[in-house]
């Protein structure tokens, strides 16, 4: 009985998306995969081999070309793996030509696809190629019913990888530490605080020029971002306006998983992950934010307790093996 019930529990996973996206779904999910033991590739739509990749950054994977070797490249992965579930991460920069191939299969997976950015109005044939929707934003289900998605959905967050994302060794910098690109709405945050702050992401060039704050003006890498976590006590997160309304970014979660404590504006979807003011700190205006930071300056065991705290939820429910076991579950 138990190798029977170990046979059912394994599925054949294909992750399908766009390789080295912000925050990486596609690579956090596949490894997240073969960590709980399941039979796992990955298909990314931009190459996932150095030859394919160089492919489409020369001839552009919209040219018609392209998009027919692409799909055969696809056609012939699932011919190979035979995979029981794809997730798509990411579901509109996935040509639709690959989900009709896919719902054409005379075995045919289930489709879970997960969507952590608004959407245009238009998006409904390919939401509606999937079995279940997955929304890193409670406000995206208002929106979806408006497109006219008639896919059952439900709320999954963004995660971390707490086995990439770990606390480090030695004393952390007080300074305030903040790692995005620029938007108006980050920036007027950042204007507002009345005590300098590291900050480093790309297009702050009017920020340096006033020279109240520490501005590295361009990319790192995520090794370096790792590293920054482990070294900085207090995080600053700032949802990026462009892109979603009450959905947590990965700034929610991954420095807390370096031992850091975050300070996060308020977002209707933060109680569902996290409990505000014991694991996450939370700030509505200026006022209050630099109020949590002059704490934190004259309090240093009061961060170090959100951020423990922080870090055990974390381990607890906001891994991607987390995710993909939810996944599971439901389908």
């Amino acid at each position: 009985m138990d190798e029977l019930k170990k046979v059912i529990m394994v599925a054949r996973i294909l992750l399908l998306g766009k390789r080295g996206s912000l925050v990486l779904w596609l690579e956090n999910l596949h490894r997240a995969c073969v960590r709980l033991g399941h039979p796992a590739r990955f298909f990314a739509i931009n190459g996932d081999t150095l030859a394919s990749r160089l492919r489409v950054k020369w001839q552009g994977h919209v040219s018609a070309t392209n998009a027919v070797w692409m799909l055969a490249r696809f056609e012939r992965t699932l011919r190979e793996f035979q995979p029981d579930l794809v997730i798509v991460a990411g579901v509109f920069g996935v040509p639709l030509d690959h989900y009709r191939l896919l719902r054409g299969l005379p075995r045919r997976p289930v489709i879970a696809g997960l969507i952590g950015d608004r959407f245009p109005a238009d998006s409904r044939e390919r939401a509606n190629c999937c079995d279940r929707l997955y929304f890193t934003d409670t406000r995206f289900f208002a929106a979806a019913e408006a497109a006219g998605f008639t896919v059952p959905s439900c709320y999954l967050p963004l995660a971390v990888d707490p086995e990439l994302f770990m606390p480090g060794h030695g004393s952390r910098h007080s300074e305030l530490l903040f790692v995005a690109s620029r938007t108006e709405f980050r920036e007027s945050v950042v204007r507002g605080l009345t005590l300098p702050a590291r900050i480093i992401g790309t297009d702050w060039r009017g920020l340096a020029y006033d020279r109240f704050h520490r501005v590295q003006n361009h990319k790192i890498s995520r090794p370096a971002l790792i590293r920054f976590y482990q070294h900085y006590g207090a995080v600053l997160n700032v949802r990026n306006e462009v892109n979603v309304d009450d959905g947590l970014n990965q700034r929610s979660f991954e420095p807390l998983a370096c031992g850091a404590v975050v300070l996060n504006d308020d977002l209707a979807d933060l109680s569902r992950c996290f409990d505000p003011g014991q694991e996450i700190l939370v700030y509505r205006d200026a006022a209050e934010l630099n109020e949590l930071i002059h704490r934190l300056q004259q309090e240093p065991d009061f961060g170090v307790r959100i951020a423990r705290a922080g870090r055990r939820r974390i381990l607890a429910d906001h891994t991607y093996q987390h995710r993909i076991r939810f996944i599971l579950n439901e389908l």
